[in-house]
């Protein structure tokens, strides 16, 4: 570049044959700032060249030779080291510099309209502004109160607790939400049985594993 430019790294080249153009991101939140598009007048002289040479290059002498030169020149010229693109650089960053403002705290470019605060003189990473601090630490608060408040609340005394847990019926397959039977085969869901000394066992096993007893069949 022909100088160099003081100026937000987050940017991204938009540019095309017919001209010039940056797209500029706020290094807090993203949001793009688009500069003015700049004519690539080069570009439009090479095109009017070619349209004549195509039209009169037979009748008028070196012009097919002046139009393959602009071809070729235009086709090598450009990059960072070409100084009329280096010049429209410099352009854009001033269109676009005053919605910037630059952090001391943490050396970002922010957009001035939402991630910098006005009265601190920070970006808002570094110094949030002060609505924001207490939204978040009330929502913060609110959940956890939400929190306790359902801990104090009893939620299982509806429920059967004792009884092995079953989500589908052994019989039918059906999803169940619960309780002793299910609800669209009437199929027990406790599938336990227990032997005459006491010990309890899933439904199926021909013997008692604690007192060798044969089970009935279920």
């Amino acid at each position: 570049m022909a100088a160099p430019v003081v100026f937000t790294s987050s940017f991204s080249d938009v540019s095309n044959d017919s001209g010039f153009q940056w797209t500029f991101r706020c290094e807090r939140c993203s949001t793009a700032h688009t500069s003015a598009f700049q004519q690539n007048y080069l570009s439009r002289g090479r095109g009017a060249l070619r349209v004549l040479s195509n039209l009169f290059g037979d009748r008028v002498p070196g012009l097919h030779k002046a139009s393959n030169a602009a071809e070729s020149y235009s086709n090598n010229w450009g990059g960072s080291a070409s100084a009329t693109k280096d010049k429209a650089f410099a352009t854009a960053v001033e269109q676009v510099r005053g919605d910037f403002r630059l952090c001391a705290g943490c050396g970002s470019w922010v957009c001035a309209r939402i991630c910098w605060n006005d009265h601190v003189g920070q970006c808002t990473r570094c110094s949030p502004e002060v609505a924001h601090q207490i939204a978040r630490a009330q929502a913060d608060a609110r959940g956890s109160q939400i929190q306790q408040a359902a801990q104090r609340q009893d939620y299982a005394a509806q429920h059967d607790l004792s009884s092995p847990a079953r989500v589908t019926c052994p019989t039918c397959a059906a999803p169940t939400s619960g309780g002793r039977f299910c609800a669209t085969c009437g199929t027990a869901l406790d599938l336990r049985v227990r032997c005459e000394c006491g010990h309890e066992s899933q439904a199926g096993m021909a013997f008692c594993a604690n007192c060798g007893r044969a089970q009935p069949v279920t």
